[in-house]
C-alpha cells in the first residue's frame, strides 16, 4: 500500500509545481470564470494518461526515457527525445524562476532557484527511491495547506457566474492542459519499472482524485476573488486571508515548485547519465542551462511555453497508446519470432 500512495504522490508532486500551486498555469489555459467541471473531466484524463504511462513503462522494463523511447519509437527515438528533454528544460527554467520570485522579497538577487536545483540534484543520486520518498512526505502537506488557502477565499461571497457553466471547448483545452502536466511525469512514470496491475489502478486513481478536488478548489477560488490577473493569483488571495496564512502558502509554494523541479532535474539527469562525464558534470549542466533559461521570467515561460508542450505532448500520448494497443493485440508476436528462428 506505501508503494501505491508513493506513486500517486509522485504524480501530484510532479503536476502542482509554481504554475499548478500558484493558479498561474489554469489561468494561462483556461483564462477567467473557469468552469467547475473542467477540474472531473482533466481527473479522468489524468487517470488514463497515468495508467498509459505506467503500464507502458511495467511493459517496457527500461530506466531511462531515452530507451524507453527507443522501444516506442525504433530509430526515430530522437524525436521524442528532443521533445522530452526540451520539455524537462522548460519545467526546470519555469520552476527556478518561481523558486526566485517567491523568494524576491527575501533577497532581491535570484540565486534561491539554482540553489534548489542542486539540491534536487543530490536527491536524484539516490535514484527513483530518494524521489519517491520526498514526494512521499512533502506532498501531503502542500495538498492540505492549498485546500486551507482556497476555503478561506470562499469566504469573499463573490461567486462568478461561469463556475457552473458547461462549454464544449473544456475537453479539448483540458486535453492539452493535462497532456503538457503529464509530459514531465511521463519521463518518470515510464522508468519505474514492474509495477502490478492493481499498484498501476490504484496509484492513477488516487492522483487523479486528489488532484480533480483541488483544481476544482483552485477553480472556485480564482472566480470568488476573481484574482486572473496577479503573477501568482493564488498566493495573492492567502495574502487577504491573514498574515500566518500567507506565510504557510509561500512555503508550501516553495515545496510545491520543488517538487516538480525534482522530477525536471531527475529526467535530464537520467537522460545525461552515461553520455558524458559522470554524475556531477551532468548535474552542472542541467542546473546551469535551467538557470539560463529561467532569466525569460516565470510568467513568460509559463504563458509561451506549457500550450505549445500540451499541444506535443498529445502525439507523444498517441506513440504510446498504439504501443500498447500493437502489444496487447499481438503479445506472442515477437515469441513466435524467435521459435521459427
Amino acid at each position: 500500500m506505501r508503494r501505491i500512495f508513493s506513486i500517486a504522490m509522485l504524480i501530484i508532486g510532479t503536476m502542482i509545481g509554481a504554475g499548478f500551486c500558484s493558479g498561474r498555469e489554469i489561468v494561462s489555459f483556461f483564462g477567467s470564470g473557469i468552469s467547475v467541471f473542467v477540474a472531473p473531466v482533466c481527473g479522468i484524463i489524468i487517470f488514463a494518461a497515468c495508467v498509459l504511462f505506467l503500464t507502458a513503462g511495467a511493459k517496457i522494463g527500461e530506466k531511462s526515457f531515452d530507451k524507453v523511447n527507443g522501444v516506442l519509437l525504433g530509430k526515430y527515438h530522437f524525436v521524442a527525445d528532443g521533445f522530452l528533454l526540451l520539455n524537462n528544460l522548460i519545467v526546470l527554467s519555469a520552476m527556478v524562476a518561481g523558486f526566485n520570485s517567491l523568494c524576491r522579497s527575501l533577497v532581491p538577487v535570484p540565486v534561491f532557484g539554482t540553489v534548489a536545483a542542486i539540491v534536487c540534484a543530490f536527491i536524484v543520486g539516490r535514484g527513483a527511491k530518494g524521489m519517491l520518498d520526498c514526494n512521499f512526505l512533502v506532498v501531503p502537506v502542500i495538498i492540505v495547506s492549498l485546500a486551507a488557502v482556497c476555503f478561506s477565499a470562499f469566504k469573499t461571497g463573490i461567486m462568478d457566474a461561469s463556475l457552473g457553466v458547461f462549454r464544449f471547448r473544456i475537453f479539448p483545452i483540458s486535453a492539452v492542459y493535462v497532456s503538457m502536466n503529464m509530459m514531465l511525469a511521463s519521463t518518470v512514470l515510464t522508468t519505474l519499472g514492474k509495477l502490478s496491475k492493481k499498484q498501476i489502478i490504484l496509484s492513477s486513481a488516487l492522483a487523479a482524485a486528489f488532484i480533480t478536488a483541488l483544481l476544482a478548489l483552485l477553480i472556485t477560488a480564482l472566480n470568488c476573488t476573481g484574482n486572473y490577473a496577479a503573477e501568482m493569483p493564488i498566493l495573492e488571495i492567502s495574502s487577504g486571508a491573514g498574515k500566518w496564512l500567507y506565510v504557510i502558502l509561500s512555503i508550501v509554494t516553495g515545496i510545491s515548485i520543488f517538487t516538480t523541479m525534482l522530477t525536471a532535474v531527475g529526467g535530464l539527469c537520467g537522460y545525461l547519465e552515461g553520455k558524458f562525464a559522470g554524475k556531477i558534470f551532468n548535474s552542472a549542466v542541467v542546473i546551469i542551462a535551467g538557470t539560463v533559461f529561467s532569466f525569460l521570467g516565470f510568467t513568460r515561460v509559463v504563458s509561451l511555453f506549457y500550450p505549445l508542450v500540451g499541444v506535443l505532448g498529445i502525439a507523444y500520448v498517441a506513440v504510446c497508446a498504439h504501443y500498447m494497443r500493437k502489444t496487447e493485440k499481438y503479445p506472442l508476436l515477437k515469441r513466435k519470432k524467435v521459435r521459427t528462428i
